[in-house]
């Protein structure tokens, strides 16, 4: 029994494909394999050209060394030399032995090594001589005159014959790695024109395959139209914009009692021929069905276009039919294409079920429940989506604007830190573990940077690089969210829901945090300004995560540690905002946890600031904000890197925020944030 693997008629156009891959392959294998081998070429030709320079040191320290004995001078240095002459030469002449003994590269592209290990054998054999008249000479503390003299007689009798035979070897290496080469080179460029045929083949059998799909599809577009000229059924595409597909029966004219034409707007149409109410339920409901993140099946019972009533078109006397619409997605790799609608008139079966009017009802009422789920936190989504995006955008600007010099590479560099650090916070925050990765993997190529003086532009292509991915998962979620962008606007949802969107946002980091640390946190709040201007909660969503991180991390102890101290195992986290008077905001993150040792973050200050030796406990306090300090002995995703609070006072100044920490040893930290607003 033949197995299938779905190739067909492509069989014959993936081998090609296949092949022109395993012929790319191979091109890339022979060049690493080929520039393996101009190294190994280029270090024999050095060694030849070493032995013809090593043959004069040797020759040179010689008649030095008995220069020095006959004038009864120090011999230290000539003899420094000759050793280091000797050992060079013997090392140089062993591996220039053993490359050519065992290197098949040179057999593989037909280079003739006989003349190449005849001249290595000549080299070898001047060279012994010489070698055994050095060794007592290099072998003694002081050598004897005689010694010398004999080794300066063999050394310059062979000197001339050495040199020329080093340069004969050289010579010869040089041409067999030429030739070796110009093989290589002609396999290289045969192996492209077979790559390059084979291309020309797959375009070609491409072609050819393009061509009879077309005459298919040709067909198959006739069969289509006149399928949807006989069918009784509507049926009919909706794009993913919303627009009416360009195939529809000829029954759809008739069922909706109004001219349809391609490219009408699909919700306009249904607002024409729906109440309103049923229609805006129509297009939340459409929204939902071109989300990929939701089941169809668990959208088939809040279906709200099930036995809906058409209104007649102005100035008709009939009434409207009563339509089931059954709408199925069509997808594309994955990915939502268009609705499949088709319409059925079931008028005859709505007089004789009125009673399921109030089935109907409490399906509508599920389909509200699931949109106020929808634009409930999508709101304060779609605001960090823009900020990231802008800052994001901002960022990518500033790089191409910046300078040369490496102090403004490092400012720029420390300014896409702190973009980071409140990007992963925020997206922490509302849970978006991608953008938080994403933005982490950035911060582990920023750090390195951050501690360096002499960056250059090209330091900077791989914080391009991740920037880049940062951009386009930030603008992917942008595209997930625009999805369902008809149900959810900016500004929607009124204020006390907002903040306690976000409460419960920073809430559930608090949890995350802390289940990556072992450690147990409770984070309560209390409320009573029931609504906050723009600029405060904008500040808030890009400081507080990066609080309630500081405080989960840092601050608050172990369940094992708090137990020794006294305390609940759980850890009490808490966030209060207060009107103090009619013109000042007050906001207050505070932990019950260890608080903040000033001598402790002394001791590590002065690793980076000296004069913090002698600065007073709340001076030290102080640099609890700088990018350098941080107490964490380790990074991780969620501390470690000095950024956090560094971005919380920068934020803090450019906004004209009041910054105070509060804090008792083993007792509480407090950062109490007050902000200026109108009357």
């Amino acid at each position: 029994m033949k197995t299938s693997f779905g190739l067909g008629k492509y069989r014959d156009l993936l081998f090609a494909i296949f092949l022109f891959v395993v012929l790319d392959l191979g091109i890339l294998a022979f060049n690493f394999f080929a520039s393996m081998e101009l190294e190994r070429d280029a270090s024999r030709i050095n060694s030849a050209g070493e032995l013809r320079m090593l043959t004069q040191q040797i020759t040179k320290s010689l008649l030095t060394l008995q220069a020095e004995q006959r004038a009864q001078m120090p011999t230290q240095t000539s003899m420094a030399q000759l050793n280091q002459g000797h050992a060079g030469f013997v090392r140089a002449l062993g591996a220039l032995k053993l490359s050519l003994g065992e290197d098949m590269a040179y057999a593989g592209s037909g280079a003739q090594l006989e003349g190449l290990r005849s001249g290595l054998y000549k080299l070898e054999r001047e060279w012994i001589p010489l070698g055994q008249v050095i060794e007592p000479v290099i072998a003694a503390t002081e050598p004897t005159m005689e010694d010398a003299d004999m080794a300066v007689t063999k050394a310059v009798a062979r000197n001339i014959r050495l040199m020329a035979l080093c340069d004969d070897l050289a010579r010869g290496v040089e041409a067999a790695a030429n030739f070796k080469t110009g093989r290589m080179r002609d396999i290289q460029l045969g192996a492209i024109i077979l790559a390059l045929l084979n291309f020309v083949y797959i375009v070609f059998k491409f072609l050819r395959k393009l061509h009879a799909s077309d005459a298919i599809a040709d067909a198959a577009r006739r069969e289509t139209d006149d399928i949807l000229q006989s069918v009784t059924e509507g049926l009919m595409l909706v794009r993913a914009d919303g627009t009416v597909g360009g195939q529809l029966s000829a029954s759809v004219r008739q069922l909706f009692m109004r001219e349809v034409k391609p490219g009408m707007d699909f919700h306009g149409l249904l607002r024409s021929m729906l109440s309103a109410e049923r229609a805006e339920e129509a297009q939340s409901y459409l929204s939902l069905l071109l989300d990929p993140k939701v089941k169809p099946a668990l959208l088939r019972q809040l279906d709200p276009l099930i036995e809906v009533q058409i209104l007649p078109p102005a100035g008709s006397n009939q009434a409207g039919p009563f339509l089931t619409f059954q709408i199925t997605q069509v997808r594309e790799a994955g990915v939502i294409k268009e609705l499949l609608v088709t319409i059925f008139d079931v008028s005859q079966k709505v007089q004789l079920q009125r009673d399921l009017v109030a089935t109907q009802e409490a399906a509508r009422s599920d389909v509200e429940d699931l949109i106020n789920v929808l634009e409930r936190d999508p709101a304060l989504l779609q605001d960090f989506l823009i900020g990231a995006h802008e800052r994001l955008a901002e960022l990518n600007q500033g790089l191409r604007e910046v300078g040369h010099l490496p102090r403004d590479y490092l400012a720029l560099v420390n300014d896409a830190a702190r973009i980071v650090h409140g990007i992963k916070g925020e997206g922490s925050a509302l849970a978006l573990s991608a953008v938080a990765r994403q933005a982490h993997r950035m911060e582990d190529v920023l750090a390195p940077l951050q501690k360096r003086t002499d960056l250059v532009g090209e330091d900077l292509i791989p914080v391009v690089f991740e920037l880049s991915r940062l951009q386009e998962q930030v603008h992917r979620l942008q595209r997930v969210f625009g999805r369902v962008g008809g149900a959810v606007i900016a500004g929607s949802v009124d204020a006390p829901k907002q903040i306690d969107a976000m409460i419960g946002n920073l809430r559930d980091l608090s949890q995350r945090v802390a289940l990556a640390h072992r450690k147990q946190v409770r984070l309560s709040s209390k409320v009573s300004e029931p609504s906050l201007p723009a600029h405060v909660s904008q500040f808030l969503r890009e400081a507080l995560p990066q609080l309630v991180r500081n405080a989960v991390v840092h601050g608050i102890e172990s369940p094992d540690e708090r137990q020794k101290l006294g305390k609940s195992p759980v850890g009490e986290l808490s966030l209060d905002i207060d009107r103090v008077d009619r013109l000042t905001i007050q906001v207050t993150v505070s932990d019950d946890g260890r608080g903040i040792d000033a001598p402790q973050v002394r001791e590590r200050a002065t690793q980076f600031r000296a004069e913090a030796a002698a600065m007073s406990d709340s001076q030290v306090l102080g640099l609890i904000f700088d990018p350098q300090y941080s107490s964490a002995t380790e990074v991780t995703e969620h501390a470690g890197r000095g950024v956090g609070l560094a971005l919380v006072r920068q934020l803090a100044q450019a906004a004209g925020v009041k910054l105070r920490v509060l804090t008792r040893t083993n007792r509480y930290t407090r950062f109490v944030l007050q902000f200026s607003v109108a009357a």
